[in-house]
């Protein structure tokens, strides 16, 4: 069973009683809708389809280079239709991050053929032209003739064809391309039904993911047309900078499903006003999917009590858990989420002790669905008992065969097994334990801080931060021998201050991560809003930022480095430095 044939089935039985709906803009406090049925975009799909065969591209990596909407949606389907290896993407801009990855995603999928939209086809063609090489072409598909949709002729899919690659949003600049096939994919799309299904009456989803990451894309626009339930959607630049778009189209289409990042509920809690919210109803809302980075328990709390007076219920909120490597879901909450307080000392000896005075609260991530898990000591490969901290390993139809072209160098990662031969397994590399039939996830192996024998998690350092008004994103990593110093950067708003100076607002962190955690060498440096870099989804770049701390990239607004921190290349080993911006306004 493919992909293609579940969804045409649900095509046929909702034809034009299902829609997918692209909010663009407010105008005038309305929401700019555009709709397509369930039968326009098979029709349009069958067309794009129609056209890749003629240009004989069967089994070959096409990139798909869009912004959000409508076109995206219609032309990935017609990829998979086609049997062409469909691969997104963000659209390119000059001199960004994204330009340079874009790039090296096309080399690394062998593309020779990028998909856009007639409005961006000038643009992708001057900044791709050394990744698809002289051969290349680029085709906008809103403005080519397209064949008939008659004239598809269905090829044959079986279920490890690929389907696409998914191409994870870390700060590597190797990238790899996860090659997910249509076997996985329904799976998948099977293991979100189940969990979703149970508490949404199947009508209409709503959110603003980007389409190239593996949450936005599996999770948000094609669930739906796979459960033949409507959708309305925004673009992610829309959302930042106006959250009220994303509760208005709930509250407009009656919602019950929505999904994001704890980012985005914890941005869209503190961005929109009271005005704003005044005469929202979103007691629609079932369920409200909350994955793809850490979960905080304080951002359950504030969007609860923020959107509580319009009808939010807080048991419709279900962390989970997933990653691109599974194709996304691994394990979700089915009633409301779990949070539990336990003992820092404990976790720091990879034991997770239940305590009611503990200082590390931790929101549980569910349950596996369709998939089993296993905490594994990662160099015994040891299977560990509930309680005790360790690798999370992976079974299941939605983990993937491995990377692009790179299955022998996967092998590893995808086809682990345990010290007693149990497997095979996909290594995720995060830490995590299961209690009480429940996963909890405490951070990543590889930004997990060891200092005098003791795991410090960087998102408790970076929470500790979070605790002046004036602080935003914080990245804590370890540096020098051993990693025995830790050091915090800290995006602050200045205007947050409120008559406490960066050096003060700098030392009371220090102070602060001190006191919680012990350690003995801490490091604060104090940069601008938005120069922490984030994934995709909203996840903290740790190990780019530790690079750039390392080469001196990094521009402060105050630093307070520890003396005994040794002097890296491009770093002067002072106490404290100010960086000519002093307490000026960002």
């Amino acid at each position: 069973m493919s992909f293609v044939s579940e969804i045409r089935a649900q095509i046929g039985a909702h034809g034009d009683s299902r829609h997918y709906t692209f909010v663009d803009r407010l105008r005038a406090g309305r929401l700019s809708e555009a709709r397509l049925t369930f039968r326009e975009i098979d029709l349009r799909a069958r067309a794009i389809a129609a056209m890749l065969h003629r240009a004989d591209l069967i089994d070959q990596t096409v990139l798909l280079l869009y912004p959000s909407g409508l076109e995206f949606v219609t032309v990935f389907l017609g990829c998979l239709y086609a049997r062409v290896i469909a691969v997104p993407a963000p659209l390119p801009d000059a001199g960004s991050h994204a330009s340079s990855r874009v790039d090296a995603i096309a080399r690394n999928a062998g593309v020779r053929t990028v998909l856009t939209d007639a409005a961006h086809r000038a643009a992708v063609v001057g900044r791709l032209a050394t990744a698809v090489g002289p051969a290349g072409r680029v085709v906008a598909t809103d403005s080519s003739l397209s064949p008939a949709p008659g004239e598809w002729e269905p090829p044959e899919l079986l279920p490890e064809t690929i389907a696409y690659l998914q191409y994870t949003s870390g700060s590597t600049s190797d990238p790899k391309g996860v090659a997910v096939s249509h076997g996985n994919l329904v799976s998948n799309e099977t293991s979100i039904r189940t969990l979703v299904g149970e508490r949404t009456g199947g009508q209409t989803a709503a959110g603003w993911l980007p389409h190239y990451h593996d949450m936005g894309l599996v999770g948000l626009l094609l669930q739906p047309l796979f459960s033949g339930t409507s959708l309305v959607f925004t673009s992610p630049t829309s959302f930042v900078m106006r959250p009220e778009i994303w509760l208005q189209m709930m509250d407009r289409h009656r919602a019950d499903l929505t999904v994001a990042p704890d980012f985005g509920y914890a941005w869209c809690a503190r961005r929109v006003t009271d005005a704003q919210l005044e005469h929202l109803d979103l007691s629609s809302v079932r369920i409200a999917l909350n994955g793809a980075e850490p979960v905080r328990a304080s951002t359950l709390r504030e969007v609860a009590a923020r959107l509580g007076p319009c009808g939010f219920d807080p048991q419709a909120w279900s962390p989970v858990y997933g990653l691109a490597e599974a194709t996304l879901l691994v394990s979700g909450a089915r009633r409301g989420a779990t949070i539990r307080r336990f003992d820092a000392s404990g976790l720091e000896h990879n034991r997770a002790v239940p305590s009611p005075s503990g200082n590390i609260e931790l929101t549980g991530c569910g349950r596996p669905v369709g998939a089993t898990v296993r905490i594994v000591e990662p160099e015994q490969r040891e299977i560990l008992p509930d309680g005790h901290v360790g690798e999370i390993w992976v079974q299941g139809g939605g983990v993937a065969a491995g990377h692009f072209r790179e299955r022998a160098t996967s092998e590893p990662k995808f086809r682990a097994h345990t010290r007693d031969g149990t497997g095979p397994f996909l290594r995720t590399g995060d830490l995590g334990f299961q209690l009480d039939g429940e996963l909890y996830v405490t951070g990543r192996c590889d930004d997990l801080i060891i200092i005098n024998g003791r795991n410090i998690y960087p998102q408790d350092i970076e929470a500790t931060a979070r605790k002046h008004p004036a602080t935003e994103t914080g990245a804590a990593f370890g540096m020098g021998p051993g990693q025995q110093h830790l050091v915090l950067v800290q995006e602050v708003r200045p205007r947050g201050l409120t008559g406490t100076s960066l050096r003060d607002l700098a030392l009371q962190i220090r102070d602060d991560i001190v006191a919680a955690f012990g350690v003995p060498s801490v490091s604060v440096l104090l940069v601008r809003v938005g120069a922490i870099e984030k994934t995709t989804s909203g996840k903290v770049r740790r190990g780019r930022t530790r690079r750039l701390f390392h080469d001196g990239g990094l521009e402060t607004l105050h630093s307070e480095v520890d003396p005994r921190l040794p002097t890296a290349p491009g770093l002067a080993p002072t106490a404290a430095s100010s960086a000519g911006t002093g307490d000026s306004h960002a």
